[in-house]
């Protein structure tokens, strides 16, 4: 057996003891423990929950200005007025009404400033008022959406105010049916509380189509749907929405049972009159028959459009105004002449008469109208008033420095029980009654009687209700 070579082991053995040198020097230093991360505090993850919703919640109000800056060409902003408007047509506005006598300008805000526009229309009795405004590509007509269209939960945008300033997003909940000033309107219902600060907005859906406008509805807000507002936008048009508008008072056709009441076979019957207001001032009545102007015998509303419309009558001077202590003449129906005219006048276009001397007298141009009261012919002069504004008369002298409220006047009706004769004819709690058939009552049991249920004959009652005096039949 061979010896084994000794040097070889020894080669072996010294490059084994340097491997295990080397490694040894080599060898990372230990590391120190570290604690390990324990998972984030509630405090950190309401924070960061946070942060997520905010980013939400500016991604939504991008969202809504963006809505509302493509809505706000639709929109104007009547700054003397305090409220919004919606540009519903070419050329005219509509806006909220809070005041019977609306002014016959204001202005718009546009982007040269403010611009001065004329009220085009809308009685007392309505809830709006229109203006005109010029047709120009800054002021783009409103598209309408039926809001019925709509699904519960939808988001909508009231926008009151231009340059995306002004608007609230809200959500949409349903339509429901309101009664404002007497009339059933359709109101959308949404999680927005209203109030006078959204007067006049619009209520958009996210594609920009118009779904309301908030208007006055008594003593609330309601954001009254496109169709209801279209309808009335149509009647402050009428003769006899502009007949309130200028005199302060409201025509009707008078109804069968009137005219077997009131003894009249035509006319058209006052049914309001605004106290301090024109038709007030030249004594006019609620429960009046309004039977000829200037000795023309009147037989519907739409003969009044001259009177509407402020043009001045080609005739005047048709017979003495019957004033305090004037005497009345008896009608006699289906008389041609009312009112006898005198002949030897000839009036011009105008509406003076000239003289015998041959020189024009300047008479102010007025309507002479014919009306039935109790039986009797009362004759009033009615001013022609131009532009569309209620003449306000009986205003207080500037240099008054107190300014007395009127006693209260009649019997206030404190509850009307629902189902009732006076319930069905339209009384209302708060009612003052002023007149029955003409005359004051004298005591309280004239006021029974006259709303008892088994009383013996119908009663035309003259009713105060805030600023207005209204005639109801009570059969």
């Amino acid at each position: 057996m061979a010896r084994p070579d000794r040097r070889y082991i020894f080669v072996l053995a010294g490059v084994a003891a340097a491997i295990l040198v080397l490694g040894a020097l080599l060898r990372p230093a230990p590391v120190a423990d570290e604690p390990l991360v324990g998972p984030p505090s509630q405090a950190e993850l309401s924070r960061l929950t946070r942060l997520t919703q905010r980013r939400s919640l500016e991604a939504m109000q991008e969202f809504f200005t963006a809505v509302a800056n493509d809505a706000d060409r639709s929109v104007v902003r009547l700054r003397m007025l305090g409220r919004s408007g919606v540009v519903w047509a070419p050329g005219i506005v509509v806006t909220a009404r809070l005041e019977h006598r609306f002014p016959s300008t204001t202005t718009v805000s546009g982007t040269a400033g403010e611009l001065g526009v004329p009220h085009a229309g809308g009685g007392p009795y309505l809830p709006l008022a229109l203006l005109d405004i010029p047709e120009t590509d800054e002021f783009i007509p409103v598209r309408r959406r039926d809001a019925a269209t709509l699904a519960s939960g939808a988001w909508t945008v009231f926008v009151s105010d231009r340059q995306g300033a002004g608007f609230s997003p809200a959500t949409f909940i349903e339509t429901a049916e309101v009664s404002c000033q007497g009339r059933a309107l359709r109101d959308v219902v949404t999680s927005v509380a209203l109030g006078p600060e959204l007067a006049g907005a619009g209520l958009f859906d996210l594609d920009n189509n118009l779904l309301a406008v908030v208007l006055p509805c008594d003593d609330r807000f309601v954001a009254v749907t496109a169709e209801d507002v279209d309808a009335l936008a149509r009647e402050a048009e009428t003769v006899r929405a502009r007949i309130a508008q200028r005199y302060g008072m409201t025509l009707d056709a008078v109804k069968p049972e009137e005219q077997a009441h009131l003894g009249v076979a035509f006319g058209v019957i006052v049914r309001d009159v605004w106290g301090g207001d024109l038709a007030d001032a030249v004594g006019l009545r609620p429960g009046d028959v309004v039977v000829a102007i200037n000795a023309e015998l009147i037989h519907d509303i739409e003969q009044l459009g001259p009177l509407a419309d402020g043009i001045a009558p080609l005739r005047h001077g048709a017979g003495d105004v019957a004033g305090d202590g004037a005497e009345d003449t008896a009608v006699e129906e289906g008389e041609d002449d009312v009112v006898e005219e005198d002949e030897d006048a000839a009036p011009d276009a105008a509406g003076n008469a000239e003289t015998e001397s041959g020189e024009d007298a300047a008479v102010p141009p007025a309507y002479d109208v014919a009306v039935v009261r109790g039986g009797e012919v009362i004759v009033v002069s009615l001013p022609v008033v131009g532009p569309l504004t209620l003449a306000a008369a009986g205003e207080a002298a500037a240099t008054e420095a107190l300014v007395w409220d009127d006693p209260a006047r009649g019997y206030r009706l404190d509850a009307v029980r629902p189902g009732t004769p006076a319930a069905r004819a339209g009384l209302q709690a708060g009612d003052r009654l002023l007149r029955i058939d003409g005359e004051a009552p004298a005591t309280l049991d004239e006021v029974r009687a006259a709303l008892a249920p088994d009383r013996e004959a119908p009663v035309l009652l003259e009713l105060e209700r805030g600023p207005r005096r209204t005639a109801v039949f009570l059969p």
